[in-house]
């Protein structure tokens, strides 16, 4: 009996222990509020002028970040942001694989194509490429607000007047993909009114 009571007393310290622990240490989740100064650093860290943040928007698995040039218009690249760490990274991909200026292609010349903002697709065969994609794989959704990189199109999905999700269409020969990492859109945050 005295031995029954040890162990469950130990059990109870053990949990109140645990407890404590995850209360006091609990690493920190970064939000929305966290992103334009973590998106900030890493744009000051490239030294690159030219570069602006364009769109910041949040999803349940990460924050996601686009990166434009101020002189073309046309946009550079896109990040995330990890929820957990406050890490910002290559956002997986079209932007690592069809980006032909400043993805992994582009970054180290295995590109046939010289960086320009011309490609074979305009913006409204980029749409219709989507809308068609859509209507067979996302049957309800519409393809629209389309943004320009080097080499893709990334189209916001929207699904009963919000947004559901994002796609790139390359530019060269018309692919799609589908990016399914994000998870359930939340929010968008303008970078001009956290700028100013």
């Amino acid at each position: 009996m005295i031995r029954n009571r040890w162990i469950l007393g130990l059990v109870l310290v053990s949990v109140g222990i645990i407890g404590l622990t995850l209360v006091f240490f609990q690493p920190k989740v970064y939000r929305m509020d966290d992103t334009f100064a973590i998106s900030e650093r890493y744009l000051i860290s490239l030294n690159m002028r030219d570069l602006a943040i364009g769109e910041i928007m949040e999803f349940k698995q990460n924050f996601y970040v686009t990166y434009h040039e101020e002189s073309t218009g046309v946009g550079a690249f896109e990040m995330l942001i990890d929820k957990g760490s406050g890490r910002i990274f290559p956002e997986y991909g079209p932007n690592m694989m069809w980006n032909v200026k400043y993805g992994h292609g582009g970054m180290m010349g295995g590109w046939s194509q010289t960086p320009s903002g011309q490609m074979s697709f305009d913006h409204n065969e980029a749409i219709l490429i989507a809308q068609e994609f859509l209507d067979v794989s996302y049957p309800g959704t519409i393809a629209e607000d389309l943004h320009q990189f080097y080499g893709y199109y990334t189209i916001h999905v929207i699904k009963d007047g919000e947004i559901y999700g994002m796609l790139s269409v390359n530019g060269f020969d018309g692919a799609v993909w589908y990016h399914n990492w994000h998870g359930s859109y939340i929010q968008s945050r303008s970078v001009h009114e956290e700028g100013d």
